[in-house]
């Protein structure tokens, strides 16, 4: 599974239908993308691995044997970035305010993000309050640099 397929679908959300089926296939996720974001959203949505496209091909057909015997299967680069993460727990954003600092890096206004949320532009700013916060910045541009540096967003 790939995380991207344009126009607006994901592997992730692909990935949480086919979980959700009746006796569901093992997915495996070969993605360029290695942002901490991008793996907890796989791994959330179920996918038994997470590898990187790059990936030696010894380790590529040992994932595929793991994930369709139900084993997990990370790249030793993605397990250490995890193992590191655990250790030295960094700042961390809930999904909602994760969801509000993509749509800010995409150039959305308050306005937009309330549309696109179903939620008011109040509980917006509410949100943008708690990851300004969090991350210790005091803009919108600041706020997604430093998610964008810890691999919060793209």
């Amino acid at each position: 599974m790939d995380l991207q397929f344009g126009a607006g679908a994901t592997g992730v959300d692909a990935t949480r239908r086919i979980r959700s089926l009746e006796a569901p296939p093992y997915v495996l996720v070969l993605t360029n993308y290695d942002t901490d974001a991008d793996i907890l959203a796989a791994v959330e949505a179920g996918a038994s691995g997470y590898l990187l496209k790059d990936a030696p091909p010894h380790e590529l057909i040992g994932a595929v044997h793991a994930a369709a015997a139900g084993e997990s299967a990370l790249a030793p680069v993605i397990a250490g970035r995890l193992l590191q993460r655990m250790r030295a727990p960094r700042v961390s954003l809930t999904r909602r305010e994760t969801e509000v600092v993509r749509l800010v890096a995409e150039g959305r206004s308050n306005a937009e993000i309330a549309a696109a949320l179903f939620v008011s532009e109040t509980t917006v700013k509410s949100h943008l309050v708690h990851i300004f916060s969090k991350l210790d910045v005091s803009s919108r541009t600041a706020a997604v640099s430093a998610a964008r540096q810890l691999g919060i967003v793209r």
